[in-house]
């Protein structure tokens, strides 16, 4: 009996070695400070790669109403109160002189862009997150956040918070005083929780 208890004690013995050794390499295999490490390389090449789908030049084909929040267009009548805005938009876009002045992006690989928007080149960055479908972008030092939201292969929706869309418009438009962009703001102040711009497509 000893003998049998003195066996199977030695084998018990080796496979707690075996599995002590195997755990021991697991954890060298398993390094977090190799493993987990993200390098300025790592960051670079995935902005890259983020960058290289939005990268062209995208142009207005009409405008763009999102919601941001609870409101009349989040009950049941949202599909005809978002056309029925859009309608008053595209009006109002074409009274600024968007229809003729078309806005036209340009998103470029390195984080760079370009927005032609009633005649004026505004060049700047962006920094695109395509998780939360929310786009950071700068033109001439002035920040403005956005929504931009992927329609298929060949088109965007690039919306702002009212406030935000009416700032934009001021940092290209000369007529930023004229009665067209004030009506603008008084369409927009009769919605709350929207966000409104441009459909673009390629």
């Amino acid at each position: 009996m000893k003998k049998y208890l003195s066996f199977f004690s030695a084998v018990l013995l080796v496979f707690t070695s075996c599995a002590t050794s195997r755990h021991a390499s697991s954890s060298r295999d398993l390094n977090p400070n190799e493993v987990f490490t993200v390098t300025d390389e790592d960051i670079a090449r995935e902005t890259l790669q983020i960058n290289h789908a939005l990268k062209g030049e995208w142009k207005y084909n009409g405008p763009a109403v999102d919601v941001s929040g609870k409101n009349l267009l989040a009950g049941v009548g949202k599909p005809i109160a978002k056309g029925k805005l859009k309608k008053k938009l595209k009006n109002a876009f074409k009274k600024i002189g968007l229809d003729k002045a078309r806005p036209q992006f340009t998103f470029n690989d390195d984080g760079t862009c370009t927005i032609r928007l009633l005649g004026v080149n505004l060049n700047g960055q962006y920094n695109y997150n395509p998780d939360t479908e929310k786009i950071a972008l700068k033109w001439h030092g002035v920040p403005l956040n956005a929504s931009l939201k992927r329609d298929g292969k060949k088109k965007l929706r690039l919306t702002f918070e009212a406030d935000k869309l009416l700032r934009l418009l001021s940092l290209a438009s000369r007529v930023s005083d004229s009665s067209a962009l004030k009506a603008l703001g008084t369409l927009l102040d009769n919605y709350e929780d929207i966000m409104v711009g441009f459909e673009l497509k390629q």
